[in-house]
């Protein structure tokens, strides 16, 4: 049996991180979601040797949904056990920039790319308590900076 726990700590040393992924908000405070053949994900995957989260992050960003992020904030990491046992880290992050669509390099497919509020982020998703507390992080995290989008502040917004 798979269990799957939210953590809001530093991952520890002897735990091997198999993945980052990021929740991106846009100006409109929304977070980016990526389809792959009727699937779900944030952008993210598997850190390369000498890389460190943010520069996996970025370069992930950038190969699958071509967005350049700015601003990253550590939100904690997913604690996976069962057959094996790992972490997948997680981040908020800025949009910086968004590129004209193009096939991942290291796949070859494109996958879609939706600009989702974040209440829907999770049904989407479907990752149950664990993304509903991955959710209020990354909104707390970019609320706490006080981002202003297309005009608004947005402070404590709906993750429900």
């Amino acid at each position: 049996m798979r269990t799957v726990s939210w953590i809001d700590a530093d991952v520890p040393t002897q735990l091997q991180v198999h993945q980052v992924y990021g929740f991106i908000f846009d100006i409109d405070g929304r977070i980016l979601v990526q389809e792959d053949e009727g699937r779900h994900n944030l952008p993210g995957g598997k850190p390369s040797a000498g890389e460190n989260f943010v520069e996996t992050l970025t370069r992930e960003a950038a190969e699958e949904s071509q967005v350049i992020i700015s601003w990253t904030n550590y939100l904690g990491y997913q604690h996976i056990q069962g057959n094996e046992e790992f972490a997948q880290v997680r981040y908020a992050a800025l949009l910086d920039r968004l590129l004209p669509a193009a096939p991942d390099p290291a796949s070859g497919r494109q996958y879609g790319r939706f600009w989702v509020p974040p209440m829907a982020v999770n049904a989407l998703l479907g990752w149950g308590e664990s993304g509903a507390l991955q959710v209020e992080a990354a909104v707390k995290a970019v609320s706490a900076i006080s981002v202003i989008w297309n005009g608004a502040l947005l402070v404590n917004a709906d993750v429900g």
